[in-house]
């Protein structure tokens, strides 16, 4: 039986707001996400590479106020992504979602995307350029991570 793979796409951004479709099996969640405070892009690509080493991290997608975090964690071989809602910087989250997988089904979707979104250049001004030796160093682990999937 074919596991099945998480769907993620960054769309275009436009004046600092970046459209994001997430879809898990029955679970859809889209939303526009600021630049500021931070470039959650840039947060991805870290979590993502903290995240293969085995750090827990989390990503916030904000939407000023309220927000969205992305919170990953890996134990064993498996990765976990919950995904939690907050009304402000300073409120409670709660918890909308988990999804947990392997690499292939959860890490590489998501890298694809960051990929896919920064390969297509955007006008600065509408949002952050990603740094490519940032993309390049989760290239490489991207790469590791397929060749123990080939060897086991």
């Amino acid at each position: 039986m074919k596991k099945e793979k998480l769907k993620i796409e960054l769309g275009v951004p436009e004046h600092g707001w970046l459209p994001i479709n997430l879809a898990f099996g029955s679970f859809d969640l889209q939303f526009e996400s600021s630049d500021v405070p931070a470039n959650p892009i840039d947060q991805l690509v870290i979590s993502l590479r903290s995240v293969i080493k085995g750090i827990k991290t989390e990503v916030r997608w904000h939407l000023e106020p309220k927000g969205y975090y992305f919170e990953f964690e890996k134990i064993s071989n498996e990765y976990y992504l919950n995904i939690s809602f907050t009304n402000s910087d300073d409120s409670e989250r709660k918890k909308i979602f988990q999804i947990n997988g392997n690499s292939e089904s959860l890490i590489l979707p998501i890298y694809r995307a960051i990929k896919k979104f920064t390969d297509h250049p955007h006008d600065s001004q509408n949002w952050p350029l990603t740094d490519k030796v940032e993309i390049e160093k989760l290239t490489e682990l991207i790469k590791g991570l397929k060749a123990t999937q080939n060897n086991t």
